[in-house]
């Protein structure tokens, strides 16, 4: 019988805390439960770092789509889902903490009497616009809502190990993790 130790698994140092059969030591046990979950993403990584996101949809293993969800969703297939999605994005610069619309060139509604111009929000300002709330409300503390995977893919370029996401029969809950 060949035995391999997987040394990548370790929960940190053994304290006297640790052996009292009174109270559980919470602290070493959230070391171990992070250190399974590091170790389960390494896999994740490994198993996906060669393939690229149109192999991933071919595959099934990732939705189809960038926007609505599809019916069939669960929130179990999207942690799976996002997590895989998490691996292929580009974070943004730390310097960068809101998107810029100011240079939309457009501006404006629709006027009749300036022939034609247009004088109001882009789209892209008006993207822009919905993102920056979602971050000062997650930034806050407060638990906020996306409607299509791209908006939660740009949130994780600007909190890509602190996103967390719950999806909820047709939209996501979002809020960033506490830090201890």
């Amino acid at each position: 019988m060949n035995y391999k130790a997987d040394h990548t698994q370790s929960g940190g140092i053994i304290e006297p805390e640790d052996f009292n059969t009174y109270f559980p030591n919470k602290k070493r046990i959230s070391n171990q439960i992070d250190e399974i979950n590091q170790s389960d993403k390494r896999k994740t990584e490994e198993e996906y770092k060669h393939m690229t996101l149109e192999d991933l949809r071919e595959m099934k293993i990732i939705s189809n789509t960038n926007g609505r969800p599809s019916s069939a969703l669960t929130d179990e297939k999207w942690q799976k889902e996002f997590n895989i999605r998490k691996l292929f994005i580009t974070p943004h610069n730390k310097k960068t903490t809101y998107l810029k619309g100011q240079n939309s060139r457009e501006s404006g509604k629709w006027n009749e009497e300036t022939q034609g111009a247009y004088h109001g929000q882009t789209n892209w300002q008006e993207y822009c616009t919905y993102i920056n709330d979602v971050l000062r409300n997650i930034r806050s503390g407060q638990i906020d809502y996306c409607y299509y995977i791209y908006q939660i893919m740009e949130l994780a370029r600007f909190h890509p190990n602190s996103l967390k996401t719950k999806y909820r029969d047709g939209y996501w809950e979002v809020w960033l993790e506490k830090k201890n």
